[in-house]
């Protein structure tokens, strides 16, 4: 008998790695086929195959990725290119940039696709690299910090508590956003809790709220206030740069004079049911364990500070 389940699990060992070899090949067979393996090659060089290896990992770590791969092997293929054009990882566990599975009807045919999302890592990648930031950041903001915010002008004062021990004991109030270009453009966007928690609510997938808003709200709030600061007002670039060219330092002045073509920006692509666009978190890759109503918490409980 244990002849027999040793036999087994011998063999069903070798039915994976024969799954994960016949998806590598395969997917080199596409790529040279059609011309994608030159193009991953000009975008990364030297880097190319370590990065054509990654997708094999990816495509066999994820089930509904291999459904992609076996339906629409292409979306995965173009999805991994704009990220390599992006020069950003895909490993999701860094948080860069995401392949993400998702249904889609074709000619009344369902089948599973792939689609780029990127990452709030990504996305602060991208800026670092434009060169023409002088300070970006995002911070919380505890009671009694603010002292007064015009919303039009975006004059903002604080009155930061400088004891940490004194500052984590108060609650959080709201969440601010600022950086400041090189040809000296401000920029400040401020979120106070309720209105984080209102846009929760309103761009929430499904009835309760996410995984990762659950476990770390703030972390959650301080993505989406980076992502409104950076994603709508600021400047990215997929090279990098170490000063600001003059291309970069016009985009900066287009920017702050709002002369500029809204298409010419980085644009993300439409992110399907189970991605956060604000932060580009995957929700769920699995049906998570559903949890009754009577033990969801209020949003009260969820975001109130210890």
């Amino acid at each position: 008998m244990a002849t027999t389940k040793g036999g087994l699990l011998a063999k069903n060992k070798t039915a994976v790695q024969q799954q994960g070899v016949n998806i590598s090949a395969m997917l080199n067979s596409y790529l040279e086929r059609d011309g994608f393996k030159r193009r991953f090659d000009e975008l990364l060089g030297a880097r190319a195959p370590q990065f054509v290896s990654s997708m094999v990992t990816l495509i066999n770590a994820d089930d509904k990725l291999k459904q992609c791969f076996n339906d629409a092997p292409l979306t995965i293929i173009q999805a991994c290119l704009k990220a390599a054009t992006y020069d950003l990882p895909i490993d999701p566990n860094l948080g860069y940039a995401y392949i993400v599975p998702f249904n889609n009807t074709v000619n009344g045919t369902k089948r599973m696709e792939a689609t780029f999302i990127m990452g709030y890592k990504g996305m602060h990648q991208l800026a670092c690299r434009s060169g023409v930031y002088q300070k970006i950041n995002v911070l919380d903001v505890r009671e009694g910090e603010l002292v007064s915010f015009n919303r039009l002008t975006e004059d903002i004062e604080f009155d930061w508590i400088q004891d940490e021990e004194e500052r984590n004991s108060r609650k959080i109030i709201g969440y601010v956003g600022y950086y400041r270009l090189v040809n000296g453009m401000e920029k400040t966007i401020f979120m106070s809790k309720q209105e984080v928690i209102n846009h929760e609510l309103k761009f929430r997938k499904g009835q309760y709220m996410g995984k990762g808003w659950r476990q770390d709200f703030d972390a959650m709030a301080l993505k989406t206030v980076y992502r409104k600061l950076i994603g709508k007002w600021g400047v990215m670039s997929i090279d990098y740069k170490t000063k600001p060219t003059p291309g970069m330092v016009a985009l900066a002045e287009a920017v702050a004079t709002g002369d500029f073509d809204d298409e010419e920006k980085l644009i993300e692509a439409e992110a399907p049911n189970n991605v956060d666009m604000e932060t580009g978190e995957i929700l769920s890759s699995k049906n998570e364990e559903k949890v009754k109503v009577d033990e969801q918490p209020t949003l009260a409980e969820a975001v109130d500070n210890k």
